[in-house]
Order: C-alpha cells, then sequence, then structure tokens
C-alpha cells in the first residue's frame, strides 16, 4: 500500500501494523493481500499463500488460530541508512498464538523516488 511521508514515523507505522496483524487474526486474508500485498508469495495466489503460511506455521506450533493483543508491545520499528534497494524501513511484530508460542509478522517500508509503500514482508515462528 502506498503511504504518505506522514506516515513513516514509528507510531503511524504501528498503527498500519496493528491493522494488517487485525486482519490476520481475523483471518481476512483477501482484505490483508489487497491491503498490503505479500512479499513471500512466489507467484501464489497473495491471500491463499498468507492463509497457507500461517497455517504452517501454527501447525509447527500446535497452535489453531493467533491471538489479538491489546497493544502492540512486542514491536518494533527499524529505519535503514539511504540505500540502493529502496529499503526505508522495517516494522517488526511479534503476535501470541492460542498456546502461547509467538509468530513474527514483518512490514517493510520501500521507497522509490517520492513514493513510499508498506507490503507485508512475511510471517516466521519466533524461537
Amino acid at each position: 500500500m502506498e503511504i504518505l511521508d506522514t506516515q513513516t514515523d514509528r507510531d503511524s507505522l504501528l498503527q498500519l501494523a496493528a491493522e494488517a496483524i487485525g486482519l490476520l487474526v481475523a483471518s481476512d486474508f483477501d482484505a490483508l493481500a489487497t491491503r498490503f500485498g505479500y512479499a513471500l508469495a512466489y507467484g501464489r495466489d497473495r491471500p491463499t499463500a498468507i492463509r497457507d503460511d500461517l497455517a504452517v506455521y501454527l501447525s509447527e506450533l500446535n497452535s489453531k488460530t493467533l491471538m489479538l493483543a491489546g497493544d502492540l508491545t512486542q514491536a518494533s520499528v527499524s529505519y535503514f541508512k539511504a540505500n540502493a534497494t529502496g529499503l526505508f524501513a522495517a516494522v517488526e511484530c511479534v503476535v501470541p498464538t492460542d498456546k502461547g508460542a509467538e509468530i513474527l509478522v514483518s512490514l517493510v517500508v520501500t521507497s522509490k523516488g517520492t513514493e513510499k509503500h508498506l507490503s507485508l514482508e512475511g510471517l516466521c515462528t519466533v524461537a
């Protein structure tokens, strides 16, 4: 999703990440993929790829679902130094499962010229 320069501060990025996590927790994979994309789709249908990848990680953790936390206490925003790849910022949020295990949800901000885009980078288990 394209974001404004005014949405690149920590609080704004965490608010957008909370929106993405809310869609993920609600299993609204269509809305999540439409709004945020999915970098690790690798040519697969994006909503299906998100659903399938989440299912793999939940299964690895013997969990059935993600739990919506009241706030993103385990979240971080990191900014990259100017670079040729266009990476601007990374947002990482730890989301608990129903069994107390955790899944890391990563989003990335890329820039090209004056445009900035926030997208769902990937999911993985937290060791």
